[in-house]
């Protein structure tokens, strides 16, 4: 005879706030339902935040797994990391010229909203050429062959895994093309 399974999240937070009404509000018998309830709901919030807090992390790995997986290389050198690191920062420099060449249409200043996501890009491209030009910028550290194995291997999204990505910082001052005009 098979074991019937677990019963669902929310069919046992159903049952607990059952059992909640059914107690005396005053009780210490509540008062621990309603903190188990408490606990419930924070750890379900703390899951939901997570994914939120290393969203940037993980879209950079994410673009890293498809840029070793296009190249199909064991590792590699400095050089072609600092190249790849370069080619990162600058992606998506199209849609920034795009929108600024946009911007500037019928006599505009070219100047684009900054609650527009091509704002946010701009603003985020100004930080991560920063960051390059002083050599800091944080990418998975292709040069050891484990790592491009566990970028290979890494299931995209999972946060509980990026900590077995090798991480670190690169960066050269002079390679990152400037292709629009700081405004």
């Amino acid at each position: 005879m098979p074991k019937e399974g677990r019963a669902g999240k929310n069919q046992i937070r159903d049952h607990k706030i059952k059992q909640l009404g059914a107690l005396h509000p005053n009780s210490r018998k509540a008062a621990q339902k309603q903190g188990e309830l408490l606990h419930d709901d924070k750890k379900a919030m703390h899951i939901l935040t997570k994914d939120l807090k290393w969203k940037p992390h993980l879209q950079k790995f994410q673009w890293f797994q498809k840029a070793v997986w296009m190249d199909q290389k064991k590792s590699y050198t400095v050089e072609e990391l600092t190249a790849l690191a370069a080619e990162y920062v600058s992606r998506n420099d199209e849609v920034i010229i795009e929108a600024i060449h946009a911007a500037s249409i019928g006599g505009g200043k070219g100047r684009v909203a900054p609650t527009s996501a091509a704002w946010h890009k701009m603003q985020m491209r100004e930080m991560e050429a920063a960051n390059f030009a002083n050599g800091e910028l944080i990418i998975p550290d292709l040069i050891y062959p484990k790592v491009v194995r566990h970028v290979n291997d890494w299931k995209t999204g999972n946060v509980d895994q990026m900590n077995v990505i090798r991480t670190g910082k690169y960066g050269k001052e002079g390679i990152i093309p400037t292709l629009y005009d700081k405004q």
